[in-house]
């Protein structure tokens, strides 16, 4: 394993495979992310507020044991090959396990027509996001995110009744209608306009769905993003 640095040929190298895509996105992210190659695989570790986030492509055992050996604290895997998976399941004691389909673009030109105005979603309802997640987003976080990366809502009343926005490695989520506004085709409105977004940056929309979440993947399916491979999210104390 050896410790490489994100040059530019590196990012696009990145960004042609679905499976580093969140590799990109995180060094863009962040300055400080470490990178580390071992043959064709790939291993990234970044620290998000007080949590080490590690992605790795592929599903190297030496190299993820080597990544992860430094490490003290919170530690969350991200969008990791299931193999990886369960080679630790018996080593640390998750705090959670949550089983997603990695989701990519398929390059198809978008043809929906929004027919709603689709605006960013404003840092002031961060809490607003945060409370759509099941998992209470860091109010802190979102604010990032959308301070970095494109948005869209629906507004009615000057407040967002719909919305979706990406991650701090750029991959779509937190999508949310309020209860009293669903069933009315909102969510396609802003996840289609969002994707055009971040097609006119020359990025690629890609997503984690979780598995069981049906209603979720049948959606990605109209903005054109197709299933590509099963991963994982955890995380554990080290």
């Amino acid at each position: 394993m050896q410790r490489i640095y994100p040059t530019q040929e590196l990012l696009q190298y990145f960004k042609s495979r679905p499976d580093t895509l969140i590799f990109e996105g995180y060094c863009r992210y962040s300055k400080e992310a470490e990178l580390y190659q071992d043959g064709d695989s790939f291993a990234l570790v970044v620290k998000v507020g007080d949590t080490f986030k590690c992605c790795f492509s592929g599903c190297d055992n030496e190299l993820v044991t080597q990544t992860l050996a430094p490490l003290k604290g919170k530690v969350e895997l991200c969008g990791v090959d299931p193999n990886i998976t369960e080679g630790l399941m018996n080593v640390y004691n998750f705090e959670y396990l949550t089983k997603c389909y990695l989701c990519e673009w398929n390059k198809t030109p978008l043809s929906y027509v929004c027919s709603e105005k689709i605006q960013p979603i404003s840092p002031q309802f961060a809490q607003m996001v945060s409370d759509g997640t099941h998992y209470h987003a860091d109010t802190e976080e979102i604010k990032q995110c959308i301070n970095l990366h494109p948005s869209a809502a629906i507004y009615r009343d000057d407040k967002p009744i719909c919305w979706c926005l990406c991650h701090l490695e750029k991959s779509l989520g937190m999508l949310y209608t309020l209860p009293e506004y669903r069933r009315k085709g909102y969510a396609l409105e802003v996840m289609t306009a969002l994707c055009k977004k971040i097609i006119a940056k020359g990025d690629v929309p890609f997503a984690y769905i979780v598995t069981d979440n049906t209603a979720s993947l049948n959606l990605a399916a109209k903005y054109n993003l197709e299933r590509v491979k099963r991963a994982d999210y955890f995380r554990f104390e080290k």
